[in-house]
């Protein structure tokens, strides 16, 4: 097992960002539900070139999607591929529990955000979104992007840790 903090945060945050993509690219509103649409061939694609990632999609494939519903297989995934496997039992709480994960999620739905109209342009690869994503965090306006989102954490945190106190 691994208690490689770096790797565990990159392999989470990478199912989290993997969830945003098949929400971005693959969902349909039907009688005003939402639920990612995925056809077997395509979920087969998935397992060659996504490995475990594959199943994430899979689970959320046909499934009336909430905020709740989406948290919870995100969950049930992290704690079936990683916890106690990859890495010690109690690991990926941490992980998710933690500023620096909560900041690179801020800063890859930050990064949505501000290219939606190039993304939405051609469905683009997972591969492909995780390796924009990637040059883009080297910018210097990424950079401070994250680090006024890191801020804003830790503003929040001695805010909470104030009320705790008093």
């Amino acid at each position: 097992m691994q208690d490689n903090k770096l790797e565990s945060l990159k392999e989470i945050s990478e199912v989290f960002m993997f969830e945003l993509w098949l929400r971005f690219y693959f969902i349909e509103e039907s009688h005003g539900n939402l639920r990612i649409s995925l056809d077997d061939q395509v979920i087969e694609k998935m397992e060659g070139e996504y490995g475990h990632l594959a199943k994430l999609a899979s689970a959320l494939n046909n499934t009336e999607l909430n905020p709740d519903v989406c948290q919870k297989v995100i969950v049930e995934h992290l704690m079936d591929q990683f916890d106690g496997k990859k890495y010690e039992i109690g690991h990926i709480p941490k992980i998710l529990d933690s500023a620096v994960f909560k900041t690179e999620i801020q800063l890859f739905n930050a990064w949505t955000h501000i290219f939606e109209a190039q993304l939405d342009k051609t469905i683009l690869s997972f591969g492909k979104w995780k390796e924009l994503y990637g040059e883009w965090k080297q910018t210097e306006g990424a950079k401070n992007i994250g680090l006024s989102l890191n801020m804003q954490l830790i503003e929040k945190e001695g805010q909470a840790q104030s009320t705790k106190t008093n």
